[in-house]
């Protein structure tokens, strides 16, 4: 019954994907560009910022958001480099330790949680995926590239980090963006009921642009069994350590099941460090989530 609830929340998440990834084939003269900079610039940073300001984190949750995904930061550090000394994977560890480490926990993570939990929720799935960005766009591009400095520039100039830092201090200072004037409230409050819309619909396209090659298919089942499977478990009993609070810990497990981040497909593309197994990873963790995530959150309601 709970799986079936669950299924039904997202299926709607998954069809307006469909509808993006079935308009990007349609149209696929064109490239997505300009539709990758409306969802991360506006998109999703307005709705990290509405989510956040509206409901402004407290000490304790970004205590223990940050502490959970510590662990399952340094996990995705670890398990890789094991895996490649036991000849259990052929790739780059850094790609596979990259995609554990780095979730669809923002375009992916914001309309599942609302859809399961409800949009107040959203904020608190903000907090994970600040933790998850700031440490995978620094040393996780460390990781993947053994530049530094690329790492800590990553991390600075992700519109997101600032989108939540205002968000966070204007609301912890009983400021919330829907008491703005008229003229600034209106059009924040249009983009963000769009937002889910175009960062899904972004998901679609990006998806349809992702060239697929099969030779990486060993290393990205056994990632995806990880990613989709493995780390999701791991965080339950990181919840039950750290004493998350129930609808917290609900959230922290749902957003490091998520599916591996489209970032990881770009990364890899740009950097030229094996970019089939980085599409690859992105397309099959994306295609079999829609069964993993309605599972997780039977699991996780027992």
């Amino acid at each position: 019954m709970l799986f079936s609830l669950a299924f039904f929340k997202v299926l709607p998440l998954f069809i307006i994907i469909s509808i993006g990834y079935i308009l990007g084939k349609t149209f696929e003269e064109y490239d997505n560009k300009i539709l990758n900079k409306i969802t991360i610039w506006v998109a999703g940073n307005v709705l990290a910022f509405t989510a956040i300001n509206s409901h402004p984190p407290k000490s304790d949750e970004l205590k223990v958001f940050f502490s959970g995904y510590i662990i399952l930061f340094i996990l995705a550090i670890l398990i890789p480099f094991i895996l490649k000394k036991l000849n259990l994977i052929k790739s780059e560890w850094g790609i596979i330790s990259f995609a554990l480490m780095f979730s669809n926990g923002g375009y992916l993570g914001y309309p599942v949680v609302g859809a399961l939990f409800g949009d107040e929720y959203i904020a608190k799935a903000v907090i994970y995926v600040i933790a998850m960005t700031l440490l995978s766009f620094s040393i996780g591009i460390v990781i993947l590239t053994g530049n530094i400095k690329k790492g800590l520039l990553n991390m600075v100039k992700l519109p997101m980090l600032w989108g939540f830092l205002i968000g966070w201090i204007l609301g912890a200072n009983n400021i919330f963006w829907y008491n703005f004037p008229a003229v600034i409230s209106e059009p924040i409050e249009m983009i963000k009921n769009a937002s889910i819309v175009i960062i899904l619909i972004n998901i679609g396209v990006s998806l349809s642009k992702i060239k697929i090659k099969i030779y990486d298919l060993y290393d990205t089942i056994l990632t995806t069994f990880f990613r989709l499977i493995v780390f999701p478990v791991l965080a339950i009993f990181i919840v039950k350590l750290l004493k998350f609070d129930p609808i917290l810990g609900a959230i922290f497990v749902i957003e490091a099941g998520m599916p591996v981040g489209m970032n990881v497909s770009f990364i890899t593309e740009e950097l030229k460090i094996n970019p089939a197994l980085g599409n690859l990873l992105v397309f099959v963790s994306t295609l079999l989530s829609i069964l993993t995530v309605p599972l997780l959150y039977y699991l996780i309601n027992l």
